[in-house]
């Protein structure tokens, strides 16, 4: 057929430009046609594996960015639960009528002061330690998953 052209589909994204991850698939596709399934299973394993890989960071991202929501919306609930006693504590202070009724109330402010600060410490502690075991999680299923495989082709 003399003086046609053969025309190429290209993958394009809804703005009309070329999409070359769409491409990059395409190719693979029509080059996996003709390999052997032993052959796709060789080629393709590398990525299935970074994908799993990818797949179990990406819950390990999820579970510490849940976990420091958590722990700034505890921070803030204590501080500002904190200013508003130290607020009450100032007022109380300054209806003082002697130095004893003051050294009562700043003690009693000191003692509910350091167990608040020992229970937020606990809470923190909490948070932290499920994060910490929710990021590990995944990560160490992947590895257990991965290894398993291995032991599989080597057997």
């Amino acid at each position: 057929m003399a003086g046609s052209t053969k025309k190429t589909r290209r993958s394009r994204t809804a703005a009309g430009r070329l999409d070359p991850q769409s491409m990059m698939t395409e190719s693979t596709e029509k080059g996996s046609a003709s390999k052997t399934a032993t052959e796709r299973l060789e080629h393709d394993a590398p990525t299935d594996a970074n994908t799993q890989s990818l797949e179990a960071f990406v819950l390990a991202n999820e579970a510490i960015m849940n976990g420091m929501a958590a722990l700034n919306s505890e921070m803030l609930a204590f501080g500002n639960k904190r200013l508003g006693e130290n607020i009450e504590r100032s007022e109380s202070l300054m209806s003082c009528n002697d130095a004893e009724e003051a050294f009562r109330i700043q003690w009693d402010f000191f003692q509910s002061a350091t167990q608040q600060y020992l229970d937020q410490t606990n809470n923190m502690l909490a948070i932290m330690a499920k994060m910490t075991g929710g990021f590990w999680a995944p990560v160490e299923e992947h590895t257990k998953e991965a290894l398993r495989g291995l032991n599989e082709e080597t057997s």
